[in-house]
């Protein structure tokens, strides 16, 4: 009991002076859950399919979640599918909901805090589902999303890869027969890098059934690591593929996140990545556009990111460029120490160029990667961010 008045008034503490001007958790409207006698599924139907603020009750009115959502009835028939029938029911019985069309993040994220805030004050504890995973009494399957509760593939089957030519087929397969594919290090519940774990957090946030591959399972998925690359002529993990076509990384699946492509994309399920439709008149225009900041680096004592430097410098019109070298952040990086990296591992590089217009994202990537192909070994990780001269105009 302590422990748990110590937890309360800590979460008491943390939360913002502000939030006393959003929405109270009593202003919710309520609505009710029914379940399937036949199935045992619970129906969400009556729960609005609008973004906003919800907390969910089971059928003792015991609070146990508070979430916020651009998909309410989504987001709770993801929960229901993740708890699962036999206890979906019970603990799904009353949804009280706050609409917010259209509102900010902040908005949303303020109304969460006030009703966590409201709930606590009444004499209720922490939600058992908005406690910390590590926390007793936590259920961590109330921010698990149905689709990514899945097993990851397993592309030796019970026969196993060993060739090179067996895996590439197997990935091969693996992108026709499934329409979303995400090979990564890891698995969704435990990624094992940070791009990884980006990807998968983007992809939580849409909310779209996936497969995913650990291309690490050196038992389950032998030799897909170095074939996946080679299928896709792309240099690095993660890679998300929609109906067989390669997507990209990290930073493109993000980039395409922030504009909304990505859903799109995903919806649609069409292998063509509406993001290359972007920049079909611009080269025209790149002559016009005045060169930013290039910032070459040509120092001895940094020789990956002067031979970076010097590579792109050569192969493009540089209009801007800046080299950030990350590896501080990540010293003691076990990928890092297993290729003998002790400096100068992890990078972003922010490039402008004309050579990227009328380019699509994963096309405008791979042609930096091709540059960049006698350094790439010498990186573990390489985050890259590409304009055209007028994109960093208009930005």
């Amino acid at each position: 009991r302590a422990a748990a008045a110590a937890r309360t008034a800590g979460w008491r503490t943390a939360l913002r002076a502000e939030v006393s001007e959003a929405p109270s958790l009593d202003a919710g409207n309520v609505f009710m859950t029914d379940v399937d006698p036949i199935t045992a599924e619970v129906d969400v139907s009556t729960i609005p399919e609008e973004m906003g603020v919800y907390a969910i009750y089971d059928e003792d009115s015991r609070l146990q979640y508070i979430g916020l959502s651009r998909n309410i009835q989504k987001s709770v028939e993801n929960h229901a599918t993740s708890i699962g029938a036999s206890e979906a029911g019970r603990l799904i019985s009353s949804v009280r909901v706050m609409e917010m069309p259209g509102e900010p993040k902040e908005a949303l994220k303020a109304t969460w805090e006030r009703w966590i805030k409201d709930h606590m004050e009444s004499g209720g504890e922490i939600p058992a589902g908005n406690l910390p995973e590590s926390a007793p009494g936590a259920d961590p399957r109330w921010r698990s999303r149905a689709g990514n509760t899945k097993q990851p593939l397993r592309l030796g089957g019970a026969a196993g890869i060993v060739s090179m030519d067996e895996a590439l087929a197997a990935v091969g397969k693996a992108v026709t027969k499934h329409p979303v594919v995400l090979f990564m290090k890891g698995t969704p519940v435990m990624p094992q890098c940070g791009f990884s774990a980006k990807t998968v957090g983007i992809m939580r946030e849409v909310g779209v059934d996936f497969e995913t591959v650990n291309v690490m399972d050196a038992e389950a998925n032998p030799g897909v690591r170095e074939a996946v690359k080679e299928y896709s002529n792309w240099p690095t993990i993660p890679q998300l593929f929609i109906n067989g076509q390669l997507v990209g990384g990290a930073d493109i699946v993000a980039e395409m996140y922030e504009n909304g492509k990505l859903q799109a994309s995903l919806k649609s399920a069409t292998s063509e990545a509406s993001a290359d439709e972007d920049g079909q008149s611009q080269g025209a225009a790149a002559q016009a556009v005045p060169k930013g900041e290039v910032l070459l680096i040509d120092d001895p004592q940094r020789p990956t990111a002067t031979s970076i430097s010097k590579i792109l410098s050569k192969e493009f019109d540089l209009h801007a460029l800046r080299i950030i070298d990350d590896s501080a952040a990540h010293e003691g990086d076990a990928g890092a120490l297993e290729m003998g990296l002790t400096s100068e591992s992890h990078f972003t590089i922010e490039i402008a160029a004309p050579e990227f217009d009328g380019l699509g994202p994963v096309q405008r990537q791979q042609k930096v990667f091709q540059a960049l192909s006698d350094v790439i070994p010498r990186i573990h990780a390489l985050s890259l961010v590409t304009k055209t001269p007028a994109e960093t105009v208009a930005a």
